[in-house]
């Protein structure tokens, strides 16, 4: 999925819509029968149906160019894909969310998915430093 809406947040504060929710097509649960499709990138899964799926196309590099696409599947797990990941991936660490709220560059190379659960009362965030993904934390 190419060239889609652009996403920008300077920092963790700034929250930006990103888990939108997406599971891999062949995952099976009772709790599917409200998924939808979503394809990136020529791989399809499906996200939990009135999740804020453009909230989870973000633009890592400022340049116009949808990087990576984070989704809530219907089982309320996090996955997500970028170009060369062969397809959807599910984020570390066991992670639950109800919807997205946004992904934000906390300073290069440091980069954060935001997502709540119960309502948006709660959120956590899951930040990529390093080279890899860390753990869930509260932000709220």
């Amino acid at each position: 999925m190419r060239g889609g809406t652009k996403q920008r947040l300077g920092t963790a504060a700034a929250v930006v819509g990103l888990v939108a929710a997406v599971a891999p097509a062949s995952s099976a649960s009772a709790a599917q029968a409200a998924r939808c499709p979503v394809t990136a990138w020529g791989h399809t899964g499906y996200y939990k149906c009135g999740t804020d799926l453009k909230a989870g196309y973000v633009d890592w590099n400022r340049d116009g160019r949808v990087d990576e696409v984070f989704v809530i599947a219907p089982d309320r797990t996090i996955w997500h894909t970028w170009a060369a990941a062969g397809g959807w991936k599910e984020m570390p660490g066991n992670g639950r969310a109800d919807n997205m709220l946004g992904a934000a560059e906390t300073g290069a190379p440091t980069r954060c998915v935001i997502v709540y659960v119960n309502k948006g009362y709660h959120y956590w965030q899951n930040c990529f430093y390093g080279g890899r993904w860390h753990t869930w934390k509260t932000t709220g």
